[in-house]
């Protein structure tokens, strides 16, 4: 695989993963999944959107409410897009520069509809002046209307048999930019934020206009909803930041799948417990907040002691003696902390069996 931040090809693994993000603001890892190349030719290859779609069909089993899913521009692929529209999801993403976009016009004299092709940089290029006159503001956005794409549309033909046919589709298409304070003053063109993950030399470039960029989504009856879901999508980058440098991401060096199954559970575990506590002490204001690094070093770092309680009401009482730097800690230890620990041998119903090389 490319990495980016070393441009050079190394020895790695695909790993794709879902963020959720909720509307009360709380945020945290929801699944991942490793893909794996088929050991022959024979074998029905399975990609990276299978496991996508496979993902997200779990995560409808569980939540039956309208959702976004916010994806980077390599998982723009039409049928990929058409199967998220069938369990009720909406999507955006980013357009890329040899996406093919249509502009339906009305002819004045005949009246006909007509679905004129449109380039992305061209479609950035006329609404940038609208961009810039905006006010103080720290993303601006502009949406572009009578926007169409063509998507493969399952239909029965004079004969009867099944085809597919490619019909002009409605899409919302919002232009957005990242304002910098220097923007209002002079005319510098900034740089877009771009995703550390991406292969730049292996797939199209995204389109690109004076650090102006185009996002596509199917809620053309909302388009000024598209770009608040976009800025979320940031938050996945941020959670692969963390996890390297604060949780240990890249410090598995074993090269059984099981024990690399088993790191990655245990780290978005943490993660999430992680989260819900920053989330907690965002909501209490008498209470200084603590940074992500803060609550890893208080609550996953912290020094314990374990001593049985000298109680004749409560013999099994187990007493966990903790840093006094864990008291930011106290209601996350408080609400998930078993209210009984059991210690017992080999049970059947509650354990998982082991491989011998386990």
């Amino acid at each position: 695989l490319y990495d980016s931040s070393n441009k050079v090809y190394t020895w790695a693994m695909n790993i794709v993963a879902l963020h959720a993000v909720r509307s009360n603001g709380v945020e945290y890892p929801w699944s991942y999944a490793i893909w794996t190349k088929p050991e022959n030719d024979t074998d029905k290859k399975q990609s990276k959107l299978d496991l996508a779609w496979r993902m997200l069909l779990a995560v409808r089993k569980q939540v039956t409410c309208r959702l976004w899913v916010v994806m980077d521009r390599w998982y723009f692929s039409k049928p990929f897009l058409l199967q998220c529209e069938s369990e009720n999801f909406d999507w955006v993403t980013k357009a890329k520069r040899n996406m093919q976009l249509f502009r339906r016009m009305i002819e004045p004299g005949t009246g006909r509809e007509r679905f004129v092709p449109i380039r992305p940089r061209d479609l950035i290029r006329e609404v940038y002046p609208l961009l810039m006159a905006q006010g103080n503001v720290d993303v601006a956005s502009a949406a572009c209307e009578n926007i169409y794409v063509k998507m493969p549309k399952t239909s029965v033909n004079r004969r009867g048999e099944p085809c597919t046919k490619m019909k002009y589709t409605p899409v919302a298409a919002v232009v957005g930019k990242r304002i910098k304070p220097e923007d209002n003053k002079a005319t510098t063109q900034p740089t877009e934020l771009v995703d550390s993950n991406e292969p730049v030399e292996t797939e199209e470039p995204a389109a690109e206009y004076k650090g102006a960029y185009l996002l596509i989504s199917n809620r053309h009856d909302a388009p000024s909803e598209v770009m608040g879901a976009w800025l979320k999508r940031w938050r996945i980058e941020v959670l692969f930041r963390t996890a390297k440098q604060e949780l240990g991401m890249l410090n598995c060096h074993s090269p059984n799948q099981n024990h690399i199954h088993a790191h990655m559970t245990l780290l978005f575990t943490a993660e999430t417990l992680v989260r819900y506590l920053v989330w907690e002490q965002r909501k209490t204001a008498d209470e200084e907040d603590c940074t992500h690094g803060q609550v890893i070093r208080n609550l996953l770092c912290v020094r314990c002691h374990a001593r049985q309680a000298a109680r004749t009401n409560e013999p099994d009482l187990i007493v966990i003696d903790l840093d006094a730097a864990a008291r930011h800690c106290a209601s996350l230890i408080d609400k998930f902390w078993p209210k009984r620990l059991e210690l017992t041998w080999f049970d059947p119903e509650n354990n998982q069996l082991l491989r011998a090389t386990a």
